[in-house]
């Protein structure tokens, strides 16, 4: 569909650099902790820097199984719309699942992963804070899924919840860097695993890790936002649409474009493909 999926846009002053980075041995500490920086240098993050615990990951998906795989005992629970990954684990892996709209009480062997921005609006979650207050008082793990959030500017974030267990974030979106799998973990108290074991030894991607680098020092986390946020607000004036907070969607809350649904109430398109260069 043409409007289907969420993908970065090919970007040609940017692919244009990608293929001329010179590739450098980059020891990794450096590499997270400047991209730890760059992810939030466009957001006001109250908490940030409580997760100091970082790892270099494949994307988010590789942190998203690690957290996965220690939580399995424990009833999953998604949003309506999120992330279909994330969707396939709670119908797929876990023995116990409910969408937390159908079911609203949280219970304390629930385990919760929650995309911000939300993967079906690009916006803040209007219960967000509904959700962690509950998961903080009954010792519930949280995974934020934070894949989107320099496709937008200026959010206001509060992490200062002890129940957040797992940030997780990359360049996929942003950048047109996919196939590289640029990721971070992030973790507030030190929780050993395989993902540890071999950031260590440093039994990863140092070749992406290197051009993630050379494009995080290179081009601002508000790059993208900038250049084609005009063109997004002109899209959906266009298609009688709403702009999301991130630049490449735009939300359909008329019900004019159904067959975009993903399972909440309005439909998400994705606008990345029509922007002009």
């Amino acid at each position: 569909m043409p409007y289907g999926g969420a993908w970065p846009v090919n970007d040609a002053a940017l692919l244009n650099f990608i293929d001329n980075i010179k590739i450098n041995s980059i020891e990794p500490t450096e590499f997270l902790k400047d991209y730890k920086l760059w992810v939030s240098s466009t957001h006001e993050i109250l908490g940030w820097n409580n997760f100091n615990h970082l790892c270099f990951s494949n994307g988010t998906t590789e942190s998203f199984d690690k957290f996965y795989h220690r939580h399995l005992h424990r009833r999953l629970r998604l949003l309506k719309g999120e992330y279909f990954y994330h969707q396939l684990m709670g119908k797929k892996v876990f023995k116990d699942f409910k969408w937390i709209d159908d079911e609203n009480i949280l219970e304390k062997n629930d385990v919760v992963a929650i995309s911000v921005p939300f993967a079906d609006t690009g916006n803040v979650p209007t219960n967000l804070y509904e959700i962690l207050d509950r998961c903080e008082d009954l010792k519930i793990p949280v995974l934020l899924d934070l894949a989107y959030i320099n496709l937008a500017t200026n959010f206001k974030l509060n992490l200062n919840y002890k129940c957040i267990d797992t940030v997780t974030s990359s360049l996929s979106k942003v950048f047109p860097l996919s196939h590289y799998r640029i990721g971070i973990r992030l973790q507030q108290d030190l929780i050993d695993d395989t993902l540890i074991a071999y950031n260590d030894n440093q039994y990863i991607n140092l070749h992406s890790m290197s051009i993630g680098h050379a494009v995080i020092k290179n081009y601002a986390a508000d790059y993208s936002f900038q250049k084609y946020r005009s063109q997004q607000i002109k899209i959906c004036e266009d298609m009688s649409i709403t702009p999301s907070s991130c630049f490449i969607f735009g939300i359909d809350e008329k019900n004019s474009y159904k067959e975009y649904n993903r399972g909440a109430g309005t439909n998400r398109l994705c606008l990345s493909k029509h922007f002009q260069q």
